[in-house]
């Protein structure tokens, strides 16, 4: 039996899922080197096609997350205009039972009441979460 030639077509080009044939000329196997040149190519376009995979994924994910993102954002800036609203309405309210500078120095003491209450209890809050977590 006379032996087979076989043309020898190197690494398969990044995109491609399948691997090339990659004999001797002769039929006969690879060497170690030739080998080890094969198994760096592949690796290199492994690793090619892995962040090609997650670069891609990562694209959709943000793009699918971006409507809901700015949709959240308008939702705060509005409720943010609407708390601004409560505090001169509270404002104008105190001013029409005392004088302007009282009724805001009274509007600031609610703000900054509420504001510490709500600071202690996210204190409390992240405190004990802290030590249920050790």
């Amino acid at each position: 039996m006379e032996p087979v030639t076989v043309r020898a077509t190197g690494p398969v080009p990044p995109g491609e899922p399948m691997l090339k044939r990659t004999e001797t000329t002769t039929g006969e196997a690879e060497g170690i080197g030739d080998l080890v040149q094969r198994l760096v190519e592949d690796g290199k376009a492994y690793a090619r096609a892995e962040v090609a995979y997650y670069k891609t994924l990562g694209t959709e994910k943000a793009s699918a997350i971006k409507t809901p993102l700015l949709l959240g954002l308008g939702a705060l800036l509005f409720a943010h205009a609407a708390f601004l609203v409560l505090i001169a309405t509270i404002f104008v309210g105190l001013a029409s039972l005392m004088s302007d500078t009282l009724a805001g120095v009274v509007t600031l003491v609610i703000c900054l009441a509420v504001s510490g209450l709500l600071g202690s209890l996210a204190y409390s809050k992240a405190k004990s979460g802290m030590e249920d977590a050790q």
